[in-house]
């Protein structure tokens, strides 16, 4: 946490002399990042597991330090015994700036997302035991932060967690059975409200990087 914050710190007053860029009308918001990793079970030759994760966001700069946008992103995990997940999401966001310095902005931004997950675990087929869960669902929340810009098309920004989250989920649990012909689906609803303004909200920063298109 502490390096996290001297890196931003150092980065501020190493561009303060030279930066003069603004978020205008009409430019173009831009950011993303991708992951990928595997893991070999060194209990179970020829085994591994494989994670990947990739987000995309854009928005247009409708008046001077606000941005309305999409978001998207798609993330799968491959593991181990049949063990199959894959997660999609997309969404709108809207995000208002407000300086404090030169270069430096405070913003809150909105997102909107809808979620989709599947997990299927075993062999989900006819006489075979296998399990597959399925959730559709919508989300919102409020995620605050501190961005500077370090030239007219970089920003770099502190990503702090989700004030507020809202969220509905639907649920489906399909089941197959190498004993049994028919085992009945599980359905279920939720729904939840969220804050995260505990002991430990200043442990969770996060530092990312947006581009700004355009003149």
């Amino acid at each position: 946490m502490k390096s996290k914050i001297l890196l931003l710190v150092t980065i501020i007053f190493s561009f303060a002399a030279t930066s003069n860029a603004q978020i205008n009308k009409d430019r173009v918001l831009l950011g993303g990042s991708i992951s990928y990793s595997t893991a070999k079970n060194q209990q179970s030759a020829g085994s591994k597991s494989e994670i990947f994760y990739s987000n995309i966001l854009i928005g247009k700069i409708v008046n001077d330090n606000n941005v309305v946008g999409a978001i998207f992103s798609y993330g799968y995990t491959r593991g181990n015994y049949y063990n199959i997940v894959d997660e999609y999401s997309a969404g709108i966001f809207y995000r208002k700036y407000k300086s404090l310095l030169k270069s430096l902005y405070f913003f809150g931004e909105i997102d909107a997302t809808y979620n989709y997950t599947k997990n299927t675990n075993g062999i989900f087929s006819a006489g075979m035991d296998g399990t597959r869960y399925k959730s559709n669902g919508v989300s919102a929340a409020f995620i605050p932060g501190i961005s500077y810009s370090l030239c007219k098309r970089m920003q770099v920004e502190l990503l702090m967690p989700d004030i507020v989250s809202l969220s509905y989920l639907g649920t489906k649990t399909d089941y197959t059975s190498s004993t049994s012909p028919s085992v009945p689906s599980v359905k279920g609803n939720y729904f939840s409200v969220s804050t995260n303004l505990n002991s430990n909200f200043l442990s969770n920063f996060g530092i990312g990087f947006k581009f700004l298109l355009g003149k």
